[in-house]
C-alpha cells in the first residue's frame, strides 16, 4: 500500500532536488549549456549564478586563460580580434568581432578588468555619439551604459572600468573630462571627474573641477588596488581611488624626464624616450610597468608598484640575448631606410603572474611565433605559430573566464 505522505521521486527529480549532486553534474557542463540551464528554473538559475558555483567552475579567479589581440589594421568601424590561448585547457576564440543588436557599429575593446571587457562604439565621425558597453566574453552577458547628459559638450581624456567580483557585483566607470572650448587655453585646462555606477545606473559628477598645467591625452585606465591608474611618462601618474573618490598623483616610474627637459630636448627626443614604456598593466593584483634599459631593447626591467604607493621597485630583470640566439629572425638587421639597425623585431603582449610566482611569465610576439618567457629562470618555450600576414596587433587584452554576476 502506498504512503501518500512520502511520494516517490523520479530519478530526475531526485537529482534536481539534491544540490550537491546537481552541482557536480553542472560543473562538468560546457558554459554554453550552463547559460541555457539557467532558464530551466529559478533554482537552477540561482545555483549557477551563485559565487560558490563560480568558484567551483573556475577555482583560480585570477587565471589569465588567453590574450585577445586587437588587429592593428582594418576599417575603423569593423575592429577584428585574434585569440592566443595561454593555458593547457583547450579554449576556442571567444569572438572574432563584437556586435550589439540594433547597433550599426561593432565594438572596440578599451580595457579588460577581472573577466569583463569595457568596450566602446566610437568612430572617427565626431558627430556620432560614443556608446559604452560592459561585456563578459564567457557568459556573453552585455550591459549598455546610458549616454552622458549633454554628451557633445565634453572631451574625454581619461576613462576606465573598476570591477572587483570578490567585493561586489557592481561596477563603476570613471571619466575625466574637459570642456572643448577650454582646450586652447594657455593657463591650463579645467577638468571634471564623472562616475557611472551600475548600482544606480546613472552618471554623476565627482568632486569639484580642477586645473592641470598641461593637456592630458586620451588614455584608458588600469584597475588595481581599488583604484584606476593612468600613466604619462612626461607629466604625471594619476590614481583615482574608486570608493573614496579621491584623485591623487602617484610616484613616477624611474625613467621619467622633467617637463622642462622635454621642452629643451624637443618633441622628437621626448617621443623617442616615450618608447621606453613598452608595457603597463595589472596581473594577479600586481601593477607592472616595463621599461627599456638599453637602446637595443634586449635588456629591460619589469617594475612593480608597492601597495602603499611609496614607489616602484624592480621585480624582474629581462635579458633576451639567449632568446635572440635561439630565434635569429628576431634580429632586424635593416630598418625602413635600409641602414644597419640595433633594434629587434618583437613586442611584449603581456606580463602574466601565476599563483606560484616561480611560474610567472611574459608573452612575446616574434616574427611568426608567440613565446612564453619565464621571468624567474629566463627559460622560454614556443606557444604557437602565427599565420603569415596576421601578426599586426595594436593591443592585447587579458581573457579571464568567469560567470560572476555583474550589473
Amino acid at each position: 500500500m502506498s504512503n501518500s505522505k512520502f511520494p516517490t521521486l523520479s530519478p530526475s527529480e531526485a537529482i534536481a532536488n539534491n544540490v550537491d549532486l546537481l552541482t557536480e553534474i553542472l560543473v562538468r557542463s560546457p558554459v554554453k549549456s550552463l547559460m541555457k540551464f539557467k532558464c530551466v528554473s529559478k533554482h537552477w538559475q540561482s545555483l549557477i549564478s551563485s559565487p560558490c558555483f563560480t568558484r567551483r567552475l573556475y577555482p583560480d579567479a585570477r587565471l589569465v586563460s588567453g590574450l585577445i589581440l586587437h588587429r592593428a589594421y582594418g576599417h575603423l568601424s569593423i575592429p577584428e580580434y585574434d585569440f592566443l590561448p595561454l593555458g593547457t585547457k583547450l579554449i576556442s576564440a571567444p569572438f572574432r568581432s563584437l556586435t550589439v543588436a540594433n547597433h550599426p557599429l561593432r565594438l572596440s575593446i578599451l580595457q579588460s578588468c577581472n573577466g569583463l571587457l569595457f568596450c566602446s562604439s566610437s568612430t572617427s565621425n565626431s558627430n556620432l555619439p560614443c556608446d559604452y558597453h560592459i561585456y563578459n566574453p564567457t557568459s556573453h552577458q552585455l550591459v549598455s551604459l546610458p549616454p552622458f547628459v549633454d554628451e557633445m559638450s565634453r572631451v574625454i581624456h581619461r576613462i576606465g572600468l573598476a570591477y572587483d567580483p570578490a567585493k561586489s557585483s557592481h561596477f563603476k566607470i570613471v571619466c575625466i573630462c574637459s570642456d572643448p572650448l577650454e582646450e586652447n587655453g594657455n593657463a591650463g585646462v579645467s577638468y571634471q571627474i564623472e562616475v557611472y555606477s551600475s548600482q544606480t545606473a546613472s552618471w554623476r559628477l565627482s568632486g569639484l573641477p580642477f586645473v592641470l598645467p598641461y593637456n592630458m591625452k586620451h588614455k584608458v585606465g588600469v584597475f588595481w588596488n581599488g583604484a584606476l591608474h593612468w600613466i604619462d611618462p612626461f607629466y604625471s601618474c594619476l590614481c583615482f581611488k574608486v570608493d573614496a573618490e579621491q584623485l591623487q598623483e602617484m610616484p613616477m616610474p624611474p625613467f621619467q624626464v622633467p617637463s622642462n627637459s622635454i621642452e629643451r630636448l624637443g618633441m622628437m627626443v621626448a617621443e623617442a624616450l616615450g618608447r621606453s614604456v613598452v608595457c603597463f598593466g595589472e596581473s594577479r593584483e600586481h601593477l607592472h610597468i616595463v621599461v627599456n634599459n638599453d637602446r637595443c631593447r634586449k635588456k629591460f626591467n619589469v617594475y612593480e608598484m608597492k601597495r602603499d604607493y611609496s614607489g616602484w621597485f624592480v621585480k624582474y630583470h629581462v635579458d633576451l640575448d639567449a632568446l635572440i640566439d635561439a630565434f635569429p629572425e628576431i634580429d632586424a638587421s635593416l630598418d625602413d631606410f635600409q641602414q644597419p639597425s640595433p633594434y629587434h623585431e618583437y613586442c611584449i603582449l603581456g606580463i602574466i603572474r601565476e599563483a606560484n610566482d616561480e611560474e610567472s611569465y611574459m608573452v612575446l610576439h616574434i616574427p611568426g611565433k608567440a613565446i612564453r618567457y619565464n621571468l624567474n629562470d629566463k627559460t622560454f618555450t614556443k606557444i604557437c605559430d602565427f599565420d603569415p600576414g596576421h601578426e599586426e596587433w595594436s593591443h592585447a587584452y587579458h581573457y579571464m573566464e568567469t560567470l560572476a554576476p555583474f550589473g
